[in-house]
């Protein structure tokens, strides 16, 4: 639009009639709503690096009746990297978190401040073109494309040509290629399903815990839902070992038991044979008194001797016995302190071996379904699912950050800047196959 159209259609709709401010109102709206979805973008769009512009600067002089464009100003600028756009006259300018309403005020208010006017001039700034998105994975065309106000990812799925299709994968891979892979997915997910259970019980075990927490163990597994048979295999082993253990402890400590009792008994036993051979030995005393004097034969006293060393050796026996029940006793607390021992040398030896066995089948899952996207991962459930009809899983690569999972919808709208990421998605792809597999085992089973 040039400085003579503005002034015609400006003069000859407002003429003098119209103020200054009334001027400036309607050259604003004249520039900055060239049309709705525009005018819409302006507003709600923070202005992000590599946008281009279009700034348009003009003032009402009143003395003349016209507007002056301010050429050395007007035109196409590009945001730089570090979200300046450089003007002449007014230098660089900040547009981190605006808007391009925002943007036009505060030029319009440095030029205000460097020329000395006493009302600022009308800016608008329009956005030319917004910075792109790009679009990655398997699509027909990956690559970068414009952005525009609205698009969401079905949008720029269409863009990018829609999901690669099976005429196009390279490489000459075989459908059997693309089974097997996925297959040995669907064989992985359900090892690690049976690992995560176990890895569970034996972590319970180790706590010494009541019971097993399987829910929190399989949470956000693939095929979790049909992980009901090892939670069933895994928590009968739990009961089992646990009803073994504690029925050995309880032995152990009913036997420990039964010792304290009996050196218990010993002891008292011990105490009153104490007493026995006291009450021998004074009498012993008074005897051997009786003999000096006459009065009693020698073998009263021989007698009472033999009575004593009986006693006496009555009461070694079962200092003996007292020993030996304290040396079996402890033999007992040993066993029990051996029994937790070894319980939980096995557990944390079994624990460590499960926990690897984890690691390794990740690894090998990783690899898989990166084999099996390369060959354009066709999840076919016995020739029934068509390479179109597999189903979709989007990631979104925002400022840096990862977005993804049951949050990213076809629906879901797109910001400039955005990596949109489209993958088959393996998991509930190969959740059926899984699925069937693991119910025809079942079957067998029963």
């Amino acid at each position: 639009m040039t400085g003579d159209r503005i002034n015609h259609a400006a003069t000859g709709r407002v003429g003098q009639a119209c103020s200054l401010t009334g001027l400036v109102t309607v050259l604003a709206f004249l520039f900055v709503l060239p049309g709705p979805g525009t005018a819409r973008a302006a507003d709600e769009f923070l202005l992000l690096p590599q946008t281009r512009l279009r700034i348009s600067v003009v003032e009402w002089m009143e003395a003349q009746g016209e507007y002056r464009e301010w050429t050395a100003l007007n035109g196409e600028y590009v945001i730089s990297p570090a979200g300046t756009v450089a003007l002449p006259l007014v230098g660089p300018v900040q547009t981190r978190k605006q808007t391009a309403l925002d943007l036009a005020q505060q030029i319009s208010q440095a030029l205000q401040r460097k020329t000395g006017l006493l009302a600022p001039p009308a800016t608008t700034v329009e956005v030319v073109r917004y910075p792109s998105i790009f679009v990655t994975g398997s699509v027909e065309r990956p690559g970068e494309f414009e952005f525009r106000p609205g698009l969401t990812v079905m949008q720029a799925l269409a863009m990018a040509g829609g999901r690669v299709r099976r005429t196009d994968l390279a490489g000459g891979y075989s459908e059997l290629e693309q089974i097997r892979y996925a297959g040995e997915i669907g064989r992985i997910d359900l090892q690690l399903l049976q690992l995560a259970t176990r890895r569970a019980r034996l972590d319970a075990e180790l706590l010494d815990n009541a019971k097993v927490d399987f829910e929190a163990a399989l949470a956000g597994r693939p095929l979790a839902g049909h992980a009901a048979q090892f939670v069933r295999d895994e928590q009968a082993i739990f009961e089992a070992r646990r009803n073994a253990f504690q029925r050995q402890s309880k032995a152990l400590e009913e036997l420990g038991m039964l010792f304290r009792e009996e050196i218990r008994i010993l002891g008292e036993k011990m105490i009153a044979q104490d007493r026995q051979i006291g009450i021998a030995e004074e009498e012993l005393k008074t005897v051997a008194q009786l003999v000096k004097k006459g009065t009693v034969t020698k073998s009263r006293e021989t007698g009472l001797e033999r009575i004593v060393a009986d006693l006496q050796s009555s009461r070694l026996d079962l200092a003996v016995a007292s020993m030996r029940a304290q040396q079996r006793l402890s033999e007992t607390e040993r066993d029990a302190l051996s029994l937790e021992g070894a319980r939980r040398t096995e557990i944390g030896t079994e624990l460590q071996k499960v926990n690897l066995e984890i690691d390794d089948l990740e690894l090998r899952r990783s690899v898989t379904e990166q084999l099996l996207q390369a060959t354009g991962a066709s999840l076919l459930r016995r020739g029934e699912r068509a390479f179109e009809q597999q189903p979709l899983r989007f990631d979104i690569l925002r400022e840096g950050s990862r977005e993804g999972g049951a949050d990213i919808s076809e629906t879901t709208p797109l910001r400039p800047g955005d990596v949109l990421e489209v993958q088959l998605d393996l998991r509930r792809a190969a959740a059926p196959q899984a699925a069937a597999g693991t119910g025809a085992r079942q079957a067998r089973a029963r």
